[in-house]
């Protein structure tokens, strides 16, 4: 690694007006508490009184950046060299550069009050896509959301040659720019560079141009969907008149949307379970895509007022009140937070076991569902519409299909992995991009007025959704439907198994034993014969929908098979759940849980016996590896001393301050909610304004 004074430029590849050199960023930072005027270390915080943690102030500092030209690293220790540096680089090369961050966001917040910024692109607040700078020729772009993949996995998901210096860095040191760094911390600065170097160099090998990159995972696979599609002018007719338009139709769309269903059997909660099977669907959203019909037309209003009035070549859309509902089964099925209203509940885990009334917005399959799984005394409903079903244009679903044949033929050959990992992160990204959230609120960032959430107009609304229209590309109708198809092949079979279903997570079941085990044979029966109708129906070949691995085995869409561990079915000795994203298995004498925000590895040791798994079991920020991420957009200038005895004038204006966070096993959260149901952001029409 070079110190930035050493730079005095570089060859580099014009194209047009962008500079296709790559570029990477990082930064490396301390985190510290001022505390009534009193140095306090961040990793402290937890020992720290209710009252002084209120207290205290969050605050951060950079004490050393890195900068990459290609796999030359350049460093230095204050922002005033970094802008020193850029100037240099921008006398070499004036042209348009983009320069990649992993997880800008972070680093964004440190250079918002550096630097003038000229344009962001971002989701929401604070969470940053790609940055432009005022006074430079600089775009900083993020390669987390690029690859959907943490910096220490990129050397293994793609087979880098290099590798994040894990472990070489102590982040509880307090560290200034006066700090000295040993050459070992020096190469886990660099090589956090040279990691993202690495990635960037096996998108060059797709794209080209470092700004034809697409940034984000969902981005990879619509762009290669958009170039097959949008010079189809039948294509964009077709799927134009599938987009709805229509206020009060978009908004029962979004409010129709509902994600995987994840739960725990109430009566198994809390109990050590032996001999627990467990199966898994086999990718359950692209199953759904190739092989079943979907809204196809505009959304017309209707007069139904029964499920006997629906007819079967037709999708409905409807909004329902039902009075005295109340649930047939162990486990409980309707979302409380996707009711628009309700009262009277008896609720298990945010799911509705009774309810006195509620009001919600269904798809035809989650309303036959409905009146399947729950004795109703009576049901309104209060708005409907309709339109035709079809299956999806063949060209989407040869698209679909494609994807997961090089996605099996790639697994597991040696030389293959970048490949394999390529097209895996896109077939796993089609299902996202039928619901990607193009009608969101605005997201503004101004350097002096900071960030800003504005609400869309309904005018603003309808002019999204017209071009949406024109544009002709997906109707987000069909991800509304793709998730109702896949909670229902799902929930079909846990009705059939109500009282042996342990828990459920969006594809998978676990079972207690004593249940039919016909009634996994036979389901998958039931995907063969309709993989084979919708083949003939569409003239696509059977293996398609079956292609062969490596070793010539064939792996068929949708079906559920029993999990496996090392070529054969696994059956846990043991089993005990808290809820949703909580449970703990041992298998030989071997523990593992599954807690969400809890890595794997390091969680299941904490506990030595599987009977500890338990409410207020306390994961510790060690195990956790999870910071809280505090923002300080206006600090005061500090005098900070460091791990070394050493004092420094802090006068870094804005800063992240890394928290650490320990996580405690509970019940009391709404988790099937909080933590599964992954509802749009979309914006609503304000309706009777």
């Amino acid at each position: 690694m070079y110190h930035w004074t050493e730079y005095y430029g570089h060859e580099f590849d014009v194209i047009g007006n962008l500079d296709n050199t790559i570029y990477t960023f990082d930064i490396e930072s301390t985190s510290y508490l001022d505390l009534y005027g009193q140095q306090v270390n961040a990793c402290d915080y937890l020992s720290l009184s209710e009252a002084d943690r209120e207290a205290a102030i969050p605050k951060g500092l950079m004490y050393i950046w890195q900068f990459s030209i290609n796999d030359n690293v350049y460093y230095g220790r204050t922002w005033e060299e970094f802008r020193k540096f850029l100037e240099r680089l921008e006398e070499n090369s004036e042209f348009r550069k983009i320069v990649f961050v992993h997880n800008l966001s972070f680093e964004f917040q440190f250079l918002r009050t550096v630097f003038s910024i000229k344009k962001v692109l971002s989701r929401k607040s604070r969470k940053v896509m790609s940055a432009e700078l005022n006074d430079f020729n600089i775009t900083f772009r993020c390669t987390y959301y690029m690859s959907n993949c943490a910096l220490a996995k990129l050397p293994e998901v793609f087979n880098l040659p290099v590798e994040k210096q894990v472990g070489d860095l102590d982040y509880d040191k307090i560290r200034t720019p006066k700090t000295p760094l040993t050459a070992k911390e020096m190469k886990y600065c660099e090589y956090d560079c040279l990691v993202v170097y690495e990635y960037i160099k096996i998108e060059l090998q797709t794209y080209k141009t470092v700004n034809k990159i697409p940034m984000t995972a969902t981005g990879k696979v619509r762009k290669e969907l958009q170039a097959i599609t949008l010079k189809d002018p039948k294509w964009r007719k077709k799927i134009g008149a599938c987009i709805n338009i229509k206020p009060s139709v978009y908004n029962m769309l979004i409010e129709a949307f509902a994600g995987g269903y994840t739960h725990a059997n109430y009566i198994y909660t809390d109990e050590v379970l032996k001999n627990v099977d467990s199966y898994d669907e086999t990718s359950a959203y692209p199953y759904v895509l190739v092989s079943y019909r979907f809204p196809m037309g505009k959304f017309k209003e209707c007069r139904i007022t029964a499920r006997e009035d629906m007819i079967e070549n037709f999708a409905y859309l409807i909004r329902v009140r039902f009075t005295n509902i109340n649930s047939k089964y162990y486990n409980n099925f309707i979302s409380a937070s996707k009711c628009l209203n309700f009262s009277g509940a008896k609720l298990d885990n945010g799911r509705i076991k009774s309810a006195r009334e509620i009001t919600i917005t269904l798809t035809d399959v989650d309303f036959k569902f409905i009146l399947d799984t729950y004795e109703v005394e009576s049901y309104e409903i209060l708005e409907s519409y309709f339109t035709k079903y079809e299956y999806l244009p063949k060209k989407f679903i040869k698209f679909v299909l494609q994807k997961y044949i090089n996605k099996t033929q790639y697994k597991d050959v040696e030389g293959k992995e970048v490949e394999y990992a390529l097209e895996k992160g896109k077939f796993n990204s089609i299902y996202g991009m039928t619901v990607t959230n193009m009608i969101r609120d605005e997201v503004d960032y101004d350097d002096v007025k900071g960030w800003n959430e504005t609400p869309l107009t309904n005018t603003d609304i309808f002019d999204k959704l017209v071009k949406e229209k024109n544009k002709g590309f997906l109707s987000f109708a069909w991800g509304v439907w793709v998730t109702a198809y896949a909670r229902d092949n799902l929930l079909r079979r846990v009705i059939e198994l109500d009282k042996y279903v342990v828990y459920c997570d969006t594809d998978s079941i676990k079972l207690v034993q004593g249940y039919d085990r016909c009634i996994f044979t036979d389901y998958n029966e039931s995907v063969i014969k309709r993989i084979k109708n919708t083949c003939q129906l569409l003239d696509i070949p059977f293996d398609s929908y079956a292609p062969k691995d490596s070793k010539g085995i064939h792996h068929l869409l949708g079906i559920f098979e029993n999990e496996t561990g090392k070529g054969r079915e696994v059956t846990y000795d043991k089993f005990i759940t808290q809820g949703a994203k909580k449970y703990a298995v041992e298998i030989n004498g071997e523990i593992k849980i599954t807690v969400s925000g809890v890595p794997k590895k390091k969680g299941s040791k904490c506990i030595k016996r599987i009977e500890e798994f338990r409410d207020d079991l306390v994961f510790d920020a060690d195990i956790t590896n999870k910071k809280n991420v505090m923002y300080n957009d206006d600090q005061a200038p500090f005098d900070l001393i460091d791990y070394l005895g050493l004092k420094y004038r802090v006068k870094d204006k804005s800063a992240c301050c890394l928290l650490p966070a320990t996580y405690t096993l509970g019940k009391s959260l709404e988790y099937a909610d909080l933590l599964t149901d992954n509802s749009s952001d979309r914006a609503k029409f304000r309706e009777n304004v």
